[in-house]
């Protein structure tokens, strides 16, 4: 299986809940942006409501006030004795009966042309002693006299209780003149009411405006003074959130009055620098320009705004009051103080989502069970699959429509594989059996070999798995795959003879290459013979009474000459072993000499050339009629190497060939020289190469070894790899006992005549006591019959003679370890 690159790994149910919880979840959040919008929408708006009837109030408010001040300045200017020289306690009772009626106003006071002054201040309307000195709980009134007395100013300062008593009172010197004053130069050059612009108070220091008119008929004038801070006190009474800041300025930008809250100061100009509110809730300074333009630029009469001052967001909201001046009210709110009872119902909100989706899990989990179930149930018919289990693979039903199609997708993929298996399987046996064919085909001489030792091999192996003796009863091939894998490597296991070259393959006598050298070396025989007639008749013309003896002796020479020949000709066949006498007859034939009258590298292929002396002496030339040349070696073009991995094992010859004609007659038994029986030996190493690097599934895996083991012996002493009786397998023993059998019996070897049953089992039972085939596998071959089924089906009735079983099967196990 290949790994995947994916580290981290989740379970189906775990994926439709996280993808459920997730849908949730998401679906939960958008609801509660879009609510959290919406409010703010909301509350903003509510704000904007609450504030412009906020700016309703204050408008009306001043707008009342006004009027009622107005109006009480009217009906004080238009009373002539307050210009008359009068008890000082009159004009108090006056001025504090009007005070008492209008608690907002600061005090009443006249201003006479000599520039004295009588003034009554509301004494609830002083914040904090200042200017007037130690002031009292019981003090309700303050009457404050300016007037010249000894050629001085003075002030007197009375401090009366509710009664108008007097509980005590200070004189001190003040360069104060009411003529001087503005409020009393604007009132006295007009008859109407005048108001003044915000200004400090010369007597209190604190911030105000003056309402003032000239009293009818005289120079006196009279003026109230209303005080920002009563006005702060008023903004400071309205419903608004605590954190809100209220102001009232002009379009000149000055502030008029304030609510005392930190907020409102934020909104003076002064406000990044520390200045601040004053006791009574205004500083004299003026609003800051951010909050200014957005106020005169508005293009209604009212703007609700967005602003960050100081890192914190709040909303601005400004309206120009409908007032006889110019005024504007402006109300600075933090966001999170409007956004607070809607984000507490937010939180409610998702800590009651929160609380649902904490129930919804174990729900989740449950409604996951019909997408899980059927998924896992699927994920173990497609383990089968992996495994090619493919008749266990069943359908999964499922409710779900897409699981159940994949299901019955899965079902028909299945029998889509296994019609395609089932022809990739007949090709490749197709493949393979033409390939057994086709190395068959390559030799007349070893035709159907690789098509009879499968099925030698098949019939053993089925004895095999069918018997409960030992070794044999805990064999068994468990499955139709190992058959088939044993089946396979039969039919390849010499197909590394494909290779392997056709003259070494066919190679019936020891001079044979593409053709049989020995008719050369009888032409040379024939020379000889023809040399000596030639002698014979040179001998008789010179002596012709010795003809009889001459005679004699030429035919004594030619009878020697056929004998000579025919002892190579029958040592070229090598049928029989060549002993030392007989090595050594050939060596001293081999002595013979012929004259050669011809060059010998006339018609030489480019080949041939390379290995032929550059330099030849010319003809004639006397050589002997066999001989090992040099350019009978052929060299190897390259070492032969084999990979460590193969575990080859087999001694490797100096030269690729030897064609030497005295070396390859001298060979001992058989036709081959060692280099010959490399090359035909090597035919495993082909095989190993060809097979290992073949891509076989994991059913065929073990083709490649069963394929190259039938050469190794018990003892060690086989190849390619050298391997002992305890790393052959029993497969592998028995296909070595096939194509032992097959090649004895088999009727097509160019070296050899094909032997009876009775003789094959006689030398294999030789092998078997020499430890080269295995005793077990031999003996069921005998006493299963598998011989004769054999025999039967293939060999010639002349090759199947009686077997006495018994005589080759002995009781006691001396079977090495499988």
């Amino acid at each position: 299986m290949t790994p995947s690159r994916t580290r981290f790994k989740t379970s189906i149910r775990l994926t439709v809940i996280s993808v459920f919880m997730f849908g949730t979840v998401l679906t939960a959040g958008v609801a509660l942006y879009f609510q959290y919008y919406f409010s703010e929408s909301m509350a903003k708006l509510a704000a904007a409501e609450l504030y412009a009837a906020t700016a309703g109030t204050v408008a009306t408010e001043l707008n009342g006030t006004s009027r009622v001040y107005a109006n009480v300045i009217n009906l004080l200017a238009d009373n002539g004795e307050l210009a008359l020289p009068q008890s000082e306690q009159e004009l108090v009772r006056t001025f504090t009966g009007v005070l008492q009626d209008n608690p907002l106003l600061y005090g009443i006071y006249i201003g006479r042309e000599d520039g004295s002054l009588t003034q009554v201040i509301n004494r609830q309307n002083v914040q904090g002693h200042g200017e007037y000195g130690d002031l009292h709980d019981g003090d309700r009134w303050l009457l404050i006299s300016v007037k010249e007395e000894s050629g001085a100013r003075q002030r007197r300062v009375t401090y009366l209780d509710a009664d108008l008593r007097s509980r005590t009172s200070r004189v001190e010197a003040i360069a104060y003149k009411a003529t001087e004053r503005d409020w009393y130069i604007s009132a006295l050059s007009s008859n109407t009411l005048e108001i003044s612009a915000p200004y400090r108070f010369a007597q209190s220091g604190v911030m105000g405006r003056t309402l003032s008119r000239r009293i009818k008929e005289s120079r006196a004038v009279v003026g109230l003074d209303l005080t920002l801070g009563t006005l702060s006190n008023f903004l400071s009474g309205q419903s608004i959130a605590a954190e809100s800041g209220l102001f009232l300025f002009d379009d000149k930008a000055n502030i008029l009055a304030a609510n005392r809250s930190q907020t409102a100061a934020l909104a003076i100009a002064g406000a990044d620098t520390g200045a601040g509110l004053d006791a009574a809730g205004a500083t004299g300074e003026r609003v800051s320009r951010t909050l200014f333009d957005i106020a005169a630029d508005a293009s209604s009469p009212s703007v609700l705004d967005s602003i960050s001052i100081q890192n914190e967001e709040f909303v601005f909201y400004a309206e120009a009051l409908k007032t006889e001046d110019k005024l504007f009210l402006g109300i600075l709110t933090p966001v999170s103080a409007i956004m607070a009872p809607f984000n507490e119902r937010i939180l409610i909100a998702i800590v009651g989502t929160t609380i649902a989706l904490l129930l919804l899990l174990p729900l989740s989990w449950l409604l996951a069970g019909p997408i899980v179930r059927p998924v896992k149930q699927l994920a173990k018919e497609n383990d089968k699959v992996r495994r090619l289990q493919f008749d266990q693979v069943v359908r999964i039903e499922s409710h779900i429509r897409e699981i159940d199609e994949l299901s019955a997708s899965m079902v028909d993929m299945v029998d889509s594989i296994k019609s395609h298996e089932a022809a990739q399987r007949e090709l490749i046996d197709a493949v393979i059996r033409l390939i057994g064919q086709a190395i068959d085909d390559k030799s007349a001489y070893t035709g159907g070999h690789c098509e009879r030792v499968p099925e030698l091999a098949m019939l053993l192996v089925t004895a095999a798995d069918s018997s409960d003796t030992p070794p044999f009863s805990e064999f068994k091939f468990e499955s139709p795959d190992q058959w088939r894998e044993y089946r396979i490597a039969a039919w390849l296991h010499d197909c590394g003879k494909i290779t392997t070259p056709e003259h070494i393959v066919d190679k019936g006598s020891k001079l044979e290459m593409i053709y049989n050298r020995i008719h050369e070396v009888r032409m040379r025989f024939e020379v000889l013979s023809r040399d000596a007639e030639i002698r014979f008749w040179e001998s008789l013309a010179e002596q012709p009474e010795k003809r009889s003896e001459l005679y004699q002796a030429l035919r004594q020479e030619q009878e020697a000459l056929q004998t000579d020949f025919s002892f190579i000709a029958e040592c070229n066949i090598g049928g029989e072993r060549l002993g030392t006498e007989k090595l050594q007859r050939l060596k001293s034939i081999a002595q013979k000499t012929w004259q050669r009258r011809f060059d010998n590298r006339l018609g030489l292929s480019p080949k041939e050339e390379l290995v032929y002396p550059n330099t030849a002496p010319p003809p004639p030339v006397t050589e002997h009629v066999l001989a090992d040349k040099p350019e009978h070696i052929v060299k190897r073009e390259s070492p032969a190497d084999f990979d460590p991995a193969l575990g080859i094992d087999m001694a490797v010859p100096e030269n690729l060939y030897n064609h030497g004609e005295l070396y390859n007659l001298s060979i001992e038994r058989g036709t081959l020289t060692p280099e010959d029986r490399f090359k035909i030996n090597e035919h495993m190493i082909s095989t190993i190469k060809m097979l290992e690097d073949l891509p076989f599934p994991e059913e065929l895996s073990r083709v490649p070894r069963y394929a190259s083991t039938h050469h190794e012996t018990l003892d060690g002493r086989g190849y390619p790899r050298r391997l002992t009786a305890d790393q052959l397998t029993i497969p592998e023993r028995i296909l070595a006992i096939a194509d032992v059998f097959e090649a004895l019996t088999a009727a097509d070897r160019p070296y050899k005549k094909a032997k009876t049953v009775g003789a094959a089992v006689s030398i294999m039972h030789d092998m078997v006591q020499n430890n080269h085939l295995d005793r077990a596998c031999f003996e069921l071959f005998l006493a299963s019959g598998v011989y004769l089924e054999y025999a039967r089906r293939y060999l010639s009735s002349a090759q199947i003679d009686e077997v006495d079983v018994e005589q080759y099967i002995r009781e006691e196990d001396s079977i090495p370890a499988v």
